[in-house]
């Protein structure tokens, strides 16, 4: 009796070993599951941003390109190289404090990242950290520039409407008061001035490092995403 009781004894310990190893096996299995599932969440979501990352290249190429003609008439303007005498053949020299292009950064694939990092731990990883430091500088300084510009253009037009010579400037006529303020005012020169560093200095550089900043940014994505595409 006391030999059975020894081989049942080690016959059930050896059963609830190998249902340990059962629950183990299951629970890794589970695991790998797990990180799979969350690794190909992760990709989906980086593939994303980096759409987001390339339509923003384009829209801020249209934007540059833009503020590289108002900066080229506006320097013309401020040198006398534009003056009562040919304002007539430079329409756009009577609107350059009264036009500018906003930027808006496109954020979906960011606020899916910023969902997927609060449901996993790895959060020191460096690619999360680069893409959380490049959407905090930019788009806090992006709209930041956006808003003083409007305003500067919205100041503009509000004094501009209450000169007598509004509204043929609205409808595209050329008057002498229109020719006389805006062809040899140092009223409107200085305003072209002061537009000219918020839209050209700042504004138009800052999206240009953005633009650089961008390109960099989309290369370590690519990094990331070469192993499993």
């Amino acid at each position: 009796m006391k030999g059975k009781t020894t081989q049942y004894l080690k016959y059930a310990f050896g059963e609830i070993i190998l249902v340990m190893i059962g629950i183990l096996l299951a629970l890794q299995v589970n695991n790998w599951n797990e990180d799979r599932k969350l690794k190909t969440q992760l990709n989906t979501i980086l593939k994303t941003i980096k759409e987001d990352l390339k339509t923003d290249t384009i829209v801020v190429s249209g934007i540059v390109q833009f503020y590289d003609t108002i900066n080229k008439y506006s320097h013309k303007y401020i040198n006398k190289e534009i003056n009562v005498e040919n304002i007539d053949s430079f329409p756009i020299c009577r609107s350059l404090i009264t036009l500018y292009q906003p930027m808006t950064i496109q954020k979906k694939g960011y606020k899916l990242l910023e969902n997927y990092s609060q449901v996993t731990t790895n959060k020191s990883d460096s690619l999360y950290i680069d893409i959380g430091q490049f959407y905090a500088l930019y788009e806090s300084t992006i709209e930041n520039n956006n808003d003083m510009i409007k305003t500067e253009v919205l100041n503009n037009l509000e004094f501009f409407k209450k000169q007598p010579w509004f509204l043929d400037w609205s409808q595209g006529r050329v008057t002498e008061e229109i020719r006389a303020y805006f062809g040899e005012s140092m009223d409107y020169r200085n305003r072209v001035v002061g537009n000219n560093i918020l839209a050209t200095s700042n504004h138009q550089a800052i999206l240009k490092r953005y633009k650089n900043d961008v390109t960099e940014l989309l290369t370590l994505i690519n990094n990331r995403l070469e192993p499993s595409e």
